[in-house]
């Protein structure tokens, strides 16, 4: 199963935001609650965080401005069971 990761609400006001940097590489194996972005608007920095464990593709590129809600990345997470030894 794929999970989507979208772009967080940070205040009612905010209505885009910006990826500043990733915390992880594509195609990486990500784990449940770790830190995989900064997400940044004009007024804070949130953390995006994995909700799933998995293998992580990412869509949208540091610095690329994103609307609230849109997709930030997927995680794979019948990847780890299917590559796991």
């Amino acid at each position: 199963m794929v999970v989507e990761v979208k772009i967080p609400a940070a205040g009612e006001s905010v209505t885009e935001a910006a990826i500043g940097n990733w915390l992880v590489e594509d195609g990486s194996f990500v784990e449940k609650d770790q830190e995989i972005a900064e997400v940044e608007t004009d007024k804070a920095t949130l953390s995006l965080v994995a909700p799933e464990s998995g293998r992580i593709k990412i869509i949208s590129q540091t610095g690329q401005k994103v609307k609230v809600g849109e997709l930030a990345c997927t995680i794979d997470m019948d990847a780890v069971s299917n590559d796991a030894p």
